[in-house]
């Protein structure tokens, strides 16, 4: 069980940056976006999806990387891009142009040659087209800007899929060295196969005219990190759910043992809590008792995760779960007749998000059992518990 300071969710100043010895996760989200930064030591710092900021309009993990005083393009040292979907990739371009000297990584579906007919097809069009595929685009053409400059030789570009370590540092903290790997533990072969066939399924037919380009479930394109920084183990559970294939979701990953080993306390629940992610055997055999549970909301339309329900399955198997937002709706307003046919016949509909936003940041200097947490909540960031409250 996680060990919480007295002070968790008090006097802490969020322009205060972490000492170069301290371990920080900090989990960024409104009602419709996510994004993680992870600080691993000596100004080390991974950076896991990317979100906007709804006040500024700012990438979020750019934006408080500013406040606490750290160069983004000197610190960031991975970036990794867990699938396409509007709500975990917007303004990762962006952080990708300001961020040279990191390395980045996506899903292996993401580089097959079916998606990038896809985000070539529809990546130019400035108006219907998801802003995943968009976003995508854009860090597409930074990387052959960067091919072009380097004399035509590759850039640095790693194919996530199953059980790979994809980044590695051996750092000096707290007088010692610290070992820090980066694994992702998916897309499994099996949902490699199946995300190209769906991906196959959005090119643009000849004639027919520009749609918009719908997330689809299960996401078989999720990409979930293991994060080991010395003895201290972090599962990032993406939006991968569970399926009744056992060659694909969480439970092959469950059941590999080519997988990294130990058990994580921090876990970033996957899909925003759903029960269509919930997978018991990821809490018994992955995760510590009684963990420090974290997950982004998402509000949209007539659809609010996590439920009711969700939350108290989830409290129920850990004490200390927070989420970045709380439940909220804006009312959508009355648009004219013209304008209705015109969403009809292009981006079938136009909601307003919730401008419920947060930040949850978790600190330790421990690296040994027992570690003590800190955990911070700023903006609208809550206990799990709560989120149903306002």
């Amino acid at each position: 069980m996680p060990n919480i300071s007295e002070n968790s969710f008090t006097g802490s100043s969020l322009s205060d940056p972490p000492d170069r010895s301290e371990i920080e996760i900090s989990l960024f989200g409104p009602g419709y976006g996510e994004s993680l930064l992870i600080h691993v030591g000596d100004n080390n710092w991974l950076l896991v999806d990317s979100c906007i900021d709804p006040i500024n309009k700012e990438p979020s993990p750019l934006k408080y990387l500013h406040e606490i005083g750290i160069n983004p393009a000197e610190a960031i040292k991975l970036i990794v891009v867990t699938h396409w979907h509007d709500d975990h990739i917007r303004g990762l371009a962006e952080i990708f142009r300001n961020c040279e000297l990191a390395e980045f990584a996506s899903s292996a579906a993401l580089q097959s040659k079916e998606f990038l007919t896809l985000v070539y097809a529809l990546g130019r069009r400035s108006m219907m087209e998801t802003s995943g595929v968009h976003e995508f685009y854009n860090i597409l053409e930074i990387l052959k800007e960067r091919q072009r400059s380097n004399g035509g030789n590759l850039v640095s570009f790693k194919l996530a899929i199953a059980d790979r370590l994809i980044w590695k540092r051996t750092l000096l903290a707290a007088g010692s060295n610290l070992a820090s790997e980066v694994y992702s533990l998916s897309p499994s072969d099996a949902s490699a196969i199946l995300a190209l066939k769906e991906i196959g399924n959005f090119l643009p037919k000849e004639h027919q005219p520009k749609t918009r380009v719908e997330a689809r479930s299960p996401n078989h394109v999720a990409v979930v990190l293991w994060i080991r920084i010395g003895n201290i183990y972090i599962l990032l559970g993406s939006d991968l759910e569970k399926t009744k294939d056992l060659n694909t979701g969480w439970s092959i990953i469950v059941d590999s043992n080519t997988r990294p080993q130990g058990k994580a306390c921090i876990f970033k629940i996957p899909h925003h809590g759903s029960k269509s992610a919930d997978y018991p055997y990821v809490w018994t055999e992955m995760l510590e008792s009684d963990l420090l549970a974290v997950l982004t909301p998402f509000v949209l339309g007539n659809v609010t995760l996590p439920t009711k329900s969700d939350i108290e399955r989830i409290c129920n198997r850990t004490r200390n779960a927070y989420s970045t937002a709380f439940a909220v709706r804006k009312r959508t307003k009355k648009r004219s007749g013209i304008v209705e046919k015109t969403i009809r016949e292009t981006v079938k509909s136009i909601r307003e998000v919730n401008v419920s936003t947060g930040h949850i940041r978790l600190r330790t200097k421990g690296f040994h059992p027992p570690i003590t947490w800190k955990v911070s909540l700023f903006g609208d960031a809550i206990p799990l518990n709560k989120f149903y409250a306002h």
